[in-house]
């Protein structure tokens, strides 16, 4: 395998969909609706990492909220760990998927002045 973006966001799509319940965009798109999951791109891609033909990428996976939904924006980070962690393969489309870590709290002024809250959590993709 090597690595290919479309095909990790659309199993993620796939996986995270159910556990959140709420939309799960495959692309960081032109507006957001909170509440929603949003996989991002990956910083960065590690080629030929552990083998010949298997790359490593670092890959943000964003919960977006309402500023004053910090509680049901972790419930979702938290949904979405437990789903990664239950089907590390993401249904056989990488080798592994490890959730890493949770960074990057941040406030943000959305389109028409609507104020966003959102978290990362920072998969760890081999495939």
């Amino acid at each position: 395998m090597s690595w290919n973006r479309a095909a990790v966001a659309d199993a993620l799509v796939t996986t995270l969909g159910p556990a959140a319940g709420v939309k799960v965009h495959p692309l960081p798109p032109e507006v957001l609706n909170p509440m929603c999951v949003v996989v991002g791109r990956p910083q960065p891609v590690s080629y030929d990492t552990f083998a010949l033909g298997v790359d490593e990428a670092t890959l943000p996976v964003m919960i977006v909220g309402g500023v004053e939904t910090e509680e049901q924006i972790d419930t979702i980070k938290n949904a979405c760990r437990q789903a990664v962690m239950a089907d590390p393969s993401l249904g056989g489309t990488v080798i592994d998927a490890t959730p890493a870590e949770e960074r990057n709290w941040r406030n943000l002024t959305g389109a028409g002045g609507i104020q966003l809250l959102l978290v990362e959590l920072i998969l760890t993709v081999r495939m």
